[in-house]
Parts: C-alpha cells; structure tokens; sequence
C-alpha cells in the first residue's frame, strides 16, 4: 500500500485561497509545538470525527498512533473565515537511517502536513481505529530577516569548515565548481530556534535524492520560511531527529534553502532516505508535485544547485551508480542488497514512496540534462582504498587494515597522512594515523573488541579529502568453558565454568549418547550473567555419557553462532572406589 499511494494525491492538499502576505510585527507568536488526543469514539460510526478545534492556531500538522497503519488516515483542516481544505492522506514515508533522538524506538509519526493558520479540523479513515494523537506546530509570522543570501565563498552561509579542517572538504584541482545559487542560510528562515540536538554526521554524496515536502502549492514567497521552519521544528521535536531531515529545500520561487545544519558545502549526513542517507544529499520541493509540474523557477534554481553540490564532491549529475542498501523498514531493498540508482533519482526510486509525485519524477530527466549543461566536466578526484576482513575478528585479535592512496592525477600519493576512522553514535571518530609509503600504499593494526563501521580517509594540504569505501567489520566472540568433573553420581550435578567476551548470551546444549553412538538431545541450560566470566550446574537425569556443548545463540560478524568444545561427563548411579 505504502508503495502504491505513500503521498500519492497529495497535489490538492490544504488548496486554500492564496494567503495574505504576512510581515513579522511586534508580540507576533513564537514558535511553539503541542498535541491534542483523539479517542476512538470520536470517529462516528468508526469513520469520521465531528469538527475538532486545535488548541490553538496551528500551521502544521501529523499523526501518531499504533493503529492508524494501513487505516486510511486523512485529514482536512479549516482556517478562520475560509472554506474547508480536501481530504488529505496522512502517511509516513521518510527515516533516518539509525534511530536517534527521544522518540527512537516509539511508533513512528506521519509526515507533516501544511494548514496554514487553520484552528479546525476533521479526521476519517477507512476503519476504526484505537486512537490518534495530533502534534501541532504553531510558527506564527515569517522570520522578518529572511532573504536571500549569496552562497559565495568555500564555506557558504552556514559558515561550515571546508578544506583540510572539514569532514570531507572541497574538490581541489584544476577544474573549479560551478558557482552555487542564492541560498537563504538556517539563520535566516528561523533555524536558530530549532538548533540540532546532536553535531552532524558527515558521509559522502554520490547521489541526489529529490523529494516533495506534500504541502500547499498556493503559497506566496514571503511563507516559505515559516514552511521550512515548520517542518524543521516537527522532524526534530515530534520524530525525535537530530533535525531537519533534507539538507536543501526549493520552493516554487526558486528560493534555495539550507536545510540539515553542518555546512552546505560538506557532505551532512540527513534523514530523507531511508538505507541510503550516509552516501547521499536530499533535495525537497515545497509543495505537492502529484499532478503538478515544479514551476520554471525551482528547475532552474534545482539545476543550478545540483551541478555545484554534486561537482564539489566529485560526482557526475548523469549516469547510473551502483550502492549498497542500508536497508529500514521503509526501504525497498534488503540490507546489503545491490541498487543501481540515477546519480539524480527521485526518493521512490530506493524506498517505498510515490515521492518526489508523478509530475515531478517525469521532469528529473530535464533536471539531469540541465545540471549537467552547468556542471561541466567532473574534476578529478584522489582515490583511497580499504581493505578489511571480510568475516568478523576474533575479540581482541588485531584487525589489519590496508590501502592505497592515490592523488588527483592518479599517482601513488607517498608521504600523506591517512586516519583510520571507526564511526561512533553521532561522528566519525580517528582510531589511528599512518603516513603512506612511496607508492601509496599504508597498512595498520588495530585491537578490535566492537564490531562497527570503518573508513578511511586523507586530506591534501590545500585540496579534497579522499574518503574510502565504508567497510563493516564484525567481532567474533570467543568462547570458553570447563567442566569441575568428568564423573558425576546420578542425580548430583555438574559445575560448568567459562569466559565470554565480549559479553553476550550463552547456553549449554546437553546431548547423551545412545547405544549406537548417536546423540541425542535432551535440553538446552541458559546462562545468565551480565559479566565476561560464567558458571552454571547441568542437572543430569539419566545414567550415561553425556555431552555438553557451550555455544551462542546467534550469528556472530556473520559467520553464525560460536561453539566451543565439547566437554564430556559421565553420569554413573554410584561412585566407584
């Protein structure tokens, strides 16, 4: 269903008669968030709600609730003096690609919806459902300072490190970037108010995914700021993100805005597609593009955005790639599976969505073909190569690590510093350095006792940063145990005492052997403890050899469950002298 209709239809949505324009006066509301609880029995007849007033004027407005997936949610709103919206689906279609923030874990909201200044509204759904809970966004009056700012210069507006200091810098070389467009700056549409709960994370951006916010198409320019903060506000504070999930957001106007904070010439790792964010820059369209072509401003606006974002990390704006699905519940691809993706693709083409709509998927190839005609030709970049295992490292083994770094003009790069980096909660953080030998390549040992990503990554003095392959290493357990006694009287039972690290469920499979010398299994003993160190009695019930094998109940850095030996007792009615 979600791949069917997930923001399909969404063109009519909130199609209010245009708004007046609105300047930022003295006392105008700040911005602010709340909720509202809908029973299951306000839906009469198990479909539809009488009038609901919010409890306050709201711009913006989801859903939450464990029943309402697969219901049919929709919604329409009614602002002061003004005839009701049409019915809108609420649906929820985006992620990031690791649960962050306070609401991780907690059933996930709907995508936002923009109403406004609307004070009502009215829920239906195709069945019953056990209750809904709203989350409002209150903006008030557009930021007064929001304008246009000229992106200029290597750290933009955000004012982001670039260079030799930056997660991923800028291209070097001889072939200089297209220069960027007039990029309205997060201080400039409000985003002070909703500072990110986290620092960024930075990747690499090898693709551009194009979205649709699923919005009103009938808004003047002087709204779009309080639309953008809007939504930062609802992503942040209402889905538990660390903030805004796209990293550039374009209206109808051609207005460019900086959407993710970290720096827009950097490589910001946003929540806009799911499996597919660390590799990945996210572009929205303010508005519903369904049935609707994006307007010539905002082409043009995308085009020239795209052909300097993508050009300054070293990335064709045509032409296929092919990536590695990080997967998530909302992804169209298993994780680990192979995708070949547009170097400009729409955000149905890896997760399961109708975004960027009908209309504006038909236009990416024109988006392509003109971001292409501005970028010009791709500037070489260095090269940095990892090799690791393949299979998980025994716990406390050395994991070795290895490379080669070439330059622009791909030569071996000698002499050049190269951080192993292991990514951490929120950051990339450095394990260890190493210089390169003269033909490039570098080699190193690390102690690995935690599985995780790996990278690695060197930075010419005054030039681009090379960034390697991410390579995920898992660790292997290791497992031992011992048994107090090899010869038991029936009934007594025996002392098994052992060691996992790094720590993690054990349980004992205990087998006796029959008179053909099979054996057959007769139980299973789970170990509990919260420390590396262990010891558990296995009850014998039955004379006999028996056979007690320790072993984790999963897979282990993919290679399955870890077994140790097999240790033997022998259970005998009465001990011998």
């Amino acid at each position: 269903m979600l791949a069917a209709g997930a923001l399909a239809g969404l063109g009519s949505l909130l199609r209010l008669p245009a708004p007046v324009a609105r300047a930022a006066a003295p006392g105008a509301p700040r911005l602010r968030s709340f909720g509202l609880d809908v029973a299951g029995e306000d839906f009469r007849a198990g479909r539809i709600t009488a009038v609901l007033r919010a409890p306050a004027r709201f711009d913006l407005v989801g859903a939450r609730g464990a029943g309402i997936a697969g219901a049919g949610l929709e919604i329409r709103v009614r602002r002061p003096g003004r005839g009701w919206s049409p019915w809108v689906p609420l649906r929820g279609v985006h992620g990031p690609d690791r649960s962050s923030g306070p609401g991780a874990g907690a059933i996930a909201p709907t995508d936002p919806v923009w109403a406004g200044g609307a004070r009502e509204l009215q829920l239906r759904s195709r069945r019953p459902v056990g209750g809904v809970r709203l989350h409002f966004v209150s903006v008030g009056r557009a930021p007064a300072r929001a304008r246009a700012a000229q992106a200029t210069g290597p750290t933009g507006p955000s004012g982001g490190p670039t260079g030799p200091t930056g997660p991923t810098g800028a291209t070097g070389g001889a072939a200089a970037p297209p220069t960027p467009p007039a990029i309205i700056s997060r201080h400039d549409w409000g985003g002070d108010q909703v500072k990110p709960r986290a620092a960024p994370s930075y990747g690499q951006v090898q693709v551009a995914f194009v979205h649709h916010t699923v919005s009103a198409n009938d808004y003047g320019p002087q709204d779009s700021p309080g639309i953008v903060l809007a939504i930062a506000k609802y992503h942040r504070d209402t889905n538990g993100w660390n903030d805004i999930g796209y990293n550039f957001l374009v209206d109808k106007y051609g207005q460019v805005f900086e959407g993710r904070a970290g720096g827009i010439d950097l490589a910001v790792v946003g929540a806009h597609a799911q499996g597919y964010n660390d590799f990945s820059t996210g572009v929205s369209n303010i508005g519903t593009y369904s049935a609707v072509a994006v307007t010539e401003q905002a082409m043009a606006a995308m085009s020239q955005l795209l052909a300097w974002k993508m050009s300054l990390h070293g990335a064709p704006t045509e032409g296929e790639i092919v990536v590695t699905s990080g997967g998530g519940s909302l992804n169209s691809y298993a994780r680990g599976e192979q995708v070949r993706l547009n170097r400009i693709c729409g955000h149905r083409d890896g997760d399961r969505t109708s975004c960027p709509g009908d209309a504006l998927y038909a236009q990416l190839p024109e988006l392509r073909r003109r971001a292409t005609a501005l970028a010009g030709p791709v500037p070489q970049q260095p090269t940095l190569s990892l090799e690791a295992p393949d299979a998980g490292v025994p716990y406390g083994d050395p994991l070795r690590a290895s490379g080669v770094l070439r330059g622009p003009d791909g030569t071996p790069a000698g002499g050049t510093t190269v951080s192993v980096q292991k990514q951490g909660s929120a950051a990339w953080v450095t394990l260890t350095r190493v210089t390169t030998d003269r033909d490039g390549t570098w080699s190193v040992e690390l102690p690995w006792r935690r599985g995780g990503k790996l990278r690695a990554k060197a930075v010419f003095p005054g030039g681009p940063a090379a960034l390697s392959p991410v390579v995920e290493v898992g660790v292997v357990p290791v497992l031992q145990a011992v048994v107090t006694s090899r010869r038991v009287r029936l009934g007594h039972s025996p002392l098994v005492t052992g060691m996992i690290r790094p720590v993690q469920a054990v349980y004992l499979r205990v087998e006796r052997q029959q008179h053909d010398g099979s054996w057959v299994r007769t139980g299973d003993v789970t170990v509990q403890t919260p420390h590396q160190k262990f010891q558990v009695r296995v009850r014998l019930q039955r004379p006999g050899l028996y056979r007690i094998t320790p072993r984790t109940p999963g897979p282990a850095g993919g290679a399955g469950p870890v077994v140790a030996a097999p240790l033997y007792v022998r259970a005998v009615r009465r001990r011998r002298r």
